[in-house]
């Protein structure tokens, strides 16, 4: 098969045309080319900006995180030993007062009434194990010990009651009952906190894990225990400055009571001032006078010399001078 060969010979006809438009290509190139780098150059600058903004909103974002989490720790070890002292004082468990307070936030009643319902209670049956008070019929007609109740946690105390009480007391004589073991105010509150109640309080402190353990909450009583000791840090600080520069505060205040006394310097000027005060209003309203006898003077003159100007025949001596002011001016 034979081969066919095929040139082409391109010939470059008016070549300053030709030449002027590759130059006209080449500066486009070149404007668009600059103009690709201002704008690359602004774009850099935007993005330098934002990652600034960007870079402040994350450290105030890492400043807040950190403020919150010192503050839930603060309140949570404050929250905690709270709650310990008041187990203490009742004699029961940390985790018993928090679930306390889980089933009166599921009822509507407040800490505080059943803080008051389960202080009674246990002053009560303090009195009943010893076969006193109004607490030891009601336990009789509910089947119960004093001594068992006693030695169960809180919780489990008042939801033996409570289930004793719907179970062995007409709903027309539960009131009169509670108000024997819980006190009358507290009856009312403790009445609303069930057994039902107790069951979803119990199970949801457990699942969130607001239930503490008992070292737990040594180690957070320990803790706050340490942090109030730092409070003493400043304060014994505050009290040394305040020891070592009261005697210097002391000189201070005598030399100024020294001062301001009537044999100081500055008593002995107060009193010569007013000793001398009727002297002084003389010389001030002397020379008030004087300064008003110089201005009612003065207008005087001034009123003099308006009319001499104003009036149809002036002075000779006027006349005089407007003439010779005439021939100057000539």
């Amino acid at each position: 098969m034979a081969e066919k060969k095929v040139s082409v010979r391109l010939a470059a006809v008016s070549g300053r045309q030709v030449r002027a438009e590759m130059e006209g290509v080449g500066e486009a190139g070149s404007r668009g080319f600059g103009r690709l780098s201002r704008e690359m150059e602004a774009a850099n600058a935007r993005l330098a900006a934002f990652s600034r903004r960007v870079a402040v909103a994350a450290a105030a974002a890492v400043a807040a995180a950190a403020a919150a989490g010192v503050a839930m720790i603060r309140s949570g070890l404050q929250t905690v030993d709270a709650q310990a002292k008041l187990a203490q004082s009742l004699g029961t468990t940390v985790a018993s007062i928090q679930t306390l307070e889980r089933a009166g936030e599921l009822a509507g009643v407040s800490m505080s009434g059943i803080e008051q319902a389960t202080k009674d209670l246990t002053r009560r049956l303090s009195q009943a194990a010893a076969g006193t008070g109004p607490a030891a019929d009601a336990l009789d007609r509910l089947g119960l010990s004093a001594n068992e109740l006693i030695a169960l946690p809180l919780d489990q105390r008042v939801g033996a009651i409570n289930a004793a009480i719907e179970s062995f007391v007409p709903a027309a004589e539960r009131a009169a009952v509670a108000g024997q073991l819980f006190g009358e105010e507290g009856s009312i509150a403790m009445s609303r906190i069930d057994t039902a109640t107790l069951r979803q309080a119990t199970e949801d402190v457990l699942a969130f894990g607001v239930v503490v353990s008992e070292q737990d909450v040594d180690q957070i009583e320990r803790t706050n225990d340490a942090i109030s000791r730092l409070g003493l840090i400043w304060r014994g600080l505050s009290n040394q400055l305040a020891v070592a520069a009261a005697p210097a505060l002391e000189a201070v205040a005598d030399a100024m009571a020294a001062v301001a006394s009537r044999t100081g310097p500055l008593g002995i000027a107060i009193r010569s001032l007013f000793d001398n005060i009727g002297r002084l209003t003389i010389y001030a309203a002397t020379f008030a006078a004087f300064l008003a006898g110089r201005w009612v003077a003065g207008m005087a003159a001034a009123a003099l010399s308006v009319r001499d100007i104003a009036s149809p025949n002036p002075p000779a001596s006027s006349q005089v001078r407007v003439g010779s002011a005439r021939r100057c001016r000539s």
